[in-house]
Parts: structure tokens; sequence; C-alpha cells
């Protein structure tokens, strides 16, 4: 509900004085997460599991001032859904030998709202067809939605309490604010437009590290992303011949 009520109250601000044009659209995104962190407790392992393809819809809505003739400044609000996927490995006297080690994993949902403030260059225009770059930099708020994994332990001879708080505390690592950069071309024919862009995080690791049983453990993480989005742009104030 916060989340609809901010996206609200940034649309209904777009009055004419507000702004030149409006986009309004979705997009697709295509995260990957990478970290080299590996957290060792006792006989456990710790460590995020790399995620490799998604495909996240990302609807989203961006205001944009004229500066110059090729020059404007914008700045848009995009929402998207995440997770990060936190997996244990260990060992156990009890295992049989034909089982060295087990897995276990759980995750956390994050709802990430961002807000780019920059700049496009336009390269091309001719008519009602026009081709610019664009380069941000992106406040990310990151909101969780977290489920604790719930099973009656100890359940069999690959779960004990510990394992379960282990991956239960994956609600620990991520940042709740982080800052991205992105930057990308877009094709605008007429009001219609397709944008393609990348974002990067601009510091080294946008993890709150991993806790556990009030320890604090280091656990650097990143995450970046390829977007694909369409959108219509809406025309707030004619320009003046």
């Amino acid at each position: 509900m916060k989340i609809k009520l901010l996206i609200l109250i940034f649309v209904g601000l777009t009055i004419e004085s507000f702004g030149q044009n409006l986009r309004v659209g979705f997009g697709f995104v295509n995260q990957m997460s990478f970290s080299n962190s590996v957290v060792q407790l006792d006989s456990v392992k710790v460590f995020e599991n790399r995620q490799q393809q998604s495909f996240d819809l990302m609807p989203y809505f961006k205001l944009e001032w004229p500066i110059t003739e090729r020059f404007n400044s914008n700045l848009g609000v995009q929402f998207y859904k995440s997770a990060v996927f936190l997996t244990t490995n260990y060992r156990s006297d009890f295992f049989p030998e034909t089982i060295p080690s087990i897995s276990k994993g759980w995750s956390t949902p994050i709802y990430n709202l961002e807000f780019p403030i920059g700049l496009s260059y336009t390269l091309v225009k001719k008519k009602q067809f026009r081709v610019f770059l664009e380069f941000s930099a992106v406040p990310v708020w990151s909101i969780q939605n977290f489920t604790p994994f719930d099973i009656d332990v100890p359940q069999g001879i690959d779960w004990t309490q510990e394992i379960l708080d282990v991956i239960n505390a994956v609600e620990t690592i991520p940042n709740p604010f982080y800052m991205n950069y992105q930057y990308g071309i877009s094709m605008e024919y007429k009001r219609f437009g397709l944008t393609l862009f990348r974002s990067e995080n601009m510091s080294r690791s946008i993890s709150t590290d991993y806790h556990l049983y009030e320890k604090s453990y280091n656990f650097q993480r990143r995450i970046q992303s390829t977007r694909f989005g369409i959108y219509y742009s809406l025309e707030l104030k004619k320009e003046k011949n």
C-alpha cells in the first residue's frame, strides 16, 4: 500500500507546470546478482546463490524538461520485484558416506522503488523520430516482504534449529537504501518509444552484512541489470514556436 501511494502521489504531481513530457510505460528487468562472500560457521558455509537470469516486470513514469535544443533533464519513478537467495552447505557425522554434504536455501523478496534523476542527449531528431542517450543517478529504496521458513525441527538428520536460523537470517542481508546509476539509449516515433539501458550499483556492496545470533559477518554483494522498456509519451505543455 505504501508503494502504491507513493506512485499515485508522483503521478498526481504531473500537472502542466511540472514538465514538458510524461512517459508512461513498462519494462522487463533481467537482473544478475554476484558476490564473493562466504561465511563459515563451524561446519556450515553460507553464501548467496547467484541469480543469473530473471525477467521481472517494471512499470515506470518519467517527466522530461527541455534544457537546450538537444539536452533534457528528467525525473522518474520505477518499480520492480527481486530477491536475495541464500544457500547453506553443511555436513554431519549422521550423514551416510554417500552424502558428503547437504544444501538448504531460502530467499527474501524485495520490492525496489527507484527514482532516476538524470539527463538525456538527442542524437537524432527528424520530424517525429528521435534517438537519444540517457544517464541517471538512481536512489533505490528496497522494501522486504520476508516470510520465515518454518518447520518443526529437528525433522530428519538433515535439519537442525541452527540450519533453520541460518537460512532465515537472509532477512538481515539487504540494504534498505542504496544508489545506482543507469545509462542507455531510447528511440521514439511520434508518441511511442523503446528504451534499453543498464543499471549498476554505485557502491561496492548493497548489503548490511549478515547477522546471526547477535554477530555480524562481512557479506558484500552487488547486482546489475539490463532493462528493456516500451512507453507512451504524453505532452503536458506545448512547445512555444
